[in-house]
C-alpha cells in the first residue's frame, strides 16, 4: 500500500485551512496533479476530531477518488479510529507512537510516523511503519538525512519541515521517496484573498519538478 505514497511523490498537508474554501481548491489540486493530501488535526481544539474528519470526508468527496486522503498530527489512538471510519488511508504523525503505528495496519491503513533520531527511525520501522516521515528537515539538514539514510538505507522516508520549489530536488537527490508541504504551495496571503489560480500554479510547478526528477532519473537507468 506504500506505493500509493511514494507514486503521488507529494502530500499537500492542509493545516488549519478554511473548510469553506475546500471546493475552490480541491478540484485546483486534482487538475495540478496532487494526488494524496492530508488533513492536520489540530490538538488545541476540543472539536477538532469532529472538524477535521469533517473535512477528510468532504475532500474525499471533492476529489471523486482522485487523491488519497489521510490525517496528520495524528496522536491518540481515538483519532486513528475516527480517520479510518472518516475514509482516510493513510496516518501521518509528528512522533513516533509503537500503539499509533500498529493500531494503523491493524485497521489497514498506511502508517507513517514521525521520526528524527536513528533509534527513533528503527523503534518506528520495527512498530510496522511503511514509511518514515524524517521532521523536521530543512534544505541545511540534507547532510543529516544522508547520514541517517546511510546506515538505515532498507527504510523509505519521506521528508516535510523544508519542502519548496528549490528544495525539492536536493531531497530526491538525497533519497527521499516522498514529500510532505503545505505553507509552499497554501501561501496564508494566498489563501487569505482566494487567490487560487496562483495556488493552483505553484501545486503544478511542486509536481512537475518532481516528474521531471522522476524522468531524468528513469533514464540514466
Amino acid at each position: 500500500m506504500s506505493e500509493l505514497i511514494t507514486d503521488a511523490g507529494l502530500i499537500l498537508i492542509l493545516r488549519n485551512f478554511p473548510e469553506n474554501k475546500l471546493c475552490q481548491l480541491i478540484p485546483r489540486m486534482v487538475r495540478a496533479g496532487v494526488k494524496a493530501v492530508e488533513v492536520a488535526f489540530n490538538p488545541s481544539l476540543d472539536d477538532t476530531a469532529e472538524t477535521t474528519c469533517g473535512m477528510m470526508k468532504k475532500i474525499i468527496e471533492l476529489s471523486e477518488g482522485k487523491m488519497i486522503v489521510g490525517a496528520g498530527t495524528v496522536l491518540y489512538p481515538q483519532w486513528v479510529k475516527a480517520a479510518k471510519d472518516a475514509g482516510c488511508q493513510f496516518i501521518f504523525s509528528p512522533n513516533t507512537d509503537t500503539e499509533i503505528i500498529k493500531l494503523t495496519k491493524e485497521l489497514g491503513m498506511i502508517s507513517i510516523p514521525g521520526a528524527y533520531t536513528p533509534s527513533e527511525v528503527m523503534t518506528a520501522h520495527n512498530a510496522g511503519a511503511d514509511l518514515i516521515k524524517l521532521f523536521p528537515i530543512t534544505v541545511n539538514e540534507i547532510g543529516y538525512f544522508k547520514n541517517i539514510k546511510g546506515p538505515l538505507s532498507h527504510i523509505k522516508y519521506v521528508l516535510t519541515g523544508g519542502v519548496n520549489p528549490d528544495t525539492i530536488v536536493p531531497f530526491l537527490e538525497a533519497g527521499a521517496v516522498g514529500l510532505g508541504t503545505g505553507i509552499s504551495i497554501l501561501k496564508p496571503e494566498l489563501v487569505a484573498t482566494d487567490d487560487f489560480d496562483e495556488i493552483e500554479r505553484l501545486a503544478r510547478l511542486h509536481m512537475e519538478i518532481i516528474e521531471n526528477f522522476r524522468k531524468k532519473e528513469g533514464n540514466k537507468r
